[in-house]
């Protein structure tokens, strides 16, 4: 909340408008009322005269019947994500910058419901329900608000509904028809496959509590939380093989990059994993490897790969070699992993 006044200002020209708003905290992206689902005109213009509510930054708008529009959310910045979603879904003459650069695209409503990334490998979402955050709402921590870049509220009784032909493939299951033994498991999976397109845990908790508001029961902001940083969890340490052909870091990636100023020791490494790889321990002889030319080395520089290993902790020393009872040293494998595997990728348009 702020000495801006947001809704008090604005909340009476969109209920002028014929369009059901409420107050939001733009931070958190939530209600700052409770009933914000029944939102009308009339009510708008009474919360505006609430001190309280009209000194929220944000602007809720219902998206579908209540309002007659249906939103598609482009969640990536950048004018060729603009191109790409007008080229797919139909141009509209109302476009909206968001206070964190990326943009929002308004439709007459058509019956859409509410679909977050229904596309693989888009960005997008379809809001035909639930709310969107309206301009000219105000993100304090951004220091921006949201923006009409083309059209504004007197354009709504020209627009277009979204091309059919957009909306006829790659949907996911929208959460609408989650039931309520499915809702954990739908939404951890969900949370998985959009974990890619969150650059920190708090912006796929942000996107999991957004999907689950269609949920016909709702769950807990605790029960979502916990799916988000489970999902979370694998993303960051490269485990995360859903909605992708291969994680986006693996182990042998982490290894490889560990090791690129220490080609000896990173192949020192693969001939142990060959033939090591499902014991629990092992012997290291640089001598004897030596004489076998296994690796075709000389001892010292077997003995340097080793220590090499042993230093970065992709290998474990149990039994120190001793030299005067001419006994190898015995060592595991150990494998290790950074703090956060997300490569922080985006998809580039298809366009």
């Amino acid at each position: 909340m702020s000495a801006l006044r947001i809704f008090a200002r604005h909340g009476p020209e969109y209920a002028a408008a014929g369009l059901p708003v409420f107050p939001v905290d733009t931070r958190s992206k939530r209600p700052a009322i409770k009933g914000w689902q029944r939102a009308t005109p009339r009510r708008a213009q009474a919360w505006a005269q609430i001190e309280a509510l009209g000194n929220a930054d944000g602007l809720g708008l219902l998206m579908g019947a209540a309002s007659g529009l249906t939103e598609i959310d482009v969640d990536a910045a950048g004018e060729a994500w603009i191109a790409a979603s007008l080229e797919r879904f139909g141009e509209t003459p109302v476009v909206i910058r968001t206070a964190s650069g990326k943009a929002k695209l308004w439709y007459r409503h058509n019956g859409e419901g509410r679909r977050i990334r229904p596309f693989d490998g888009l960005p997008i979402d379809v809001l035909g329900n639930g709310f969107t955050v309206a301009p000219p709402s105000w993100r304090e921590d951004l220091g921006a608000a949201y923006t009409f870049r083309n059209g504004g509220l007197a354009d709504l009784a020209q627009l277009p509904m979204i091309d059919p032909n957009a909306l006829g493939a790659g949907f996911t299951r929208a959460a609408e028809a989650v039931l309520q033994g499915e809702r954990n498991a739908s939404l951890w999976r969900w949370c998985m496959v959009q974990a890619r397109h969150c650059d920190e845990v708090d912006s796929l908790i942000d996107v999991a509590a957004t999907w689950a508001e269609a949920f016909p029961d709702p769950l807990s902001s605790g029960e979502i939380e916990r799916c988000a940083r489970s999902a979370w969890g694998y993303e960051s340490t490269g485990r995360n093989f859903l909605g992708v052909r291969k994680p986006q870091v693996t182990r042998g990636d982490v290894t490889m990059d560990a090791l690129l100023d220490e080609p000896e020791a990173f192949t020192l490494l693969q001939y142990f994993k060959r033939w090591h790889s499902n014991r629990p321990s092992f012997a290291i002889a640089p001598r004897a490897m030596s004489e076998a030319k296994s690796p075709p080395w000389p001892r010292r520089r077997i003995e340097n790969a080793r220590d090499v290993l042993l230093q970065r902790g992709f290998l474990v020393e149990i039994n120190e070699p001793s030299k005067g009872r001419k006994l190898a040293g015995r060592y595991r494998l150990a494998e290790k992993m950074p703090e956060t595997g997300h490569n922080h990728n985006t998809p580039f348009p298809l366009h």
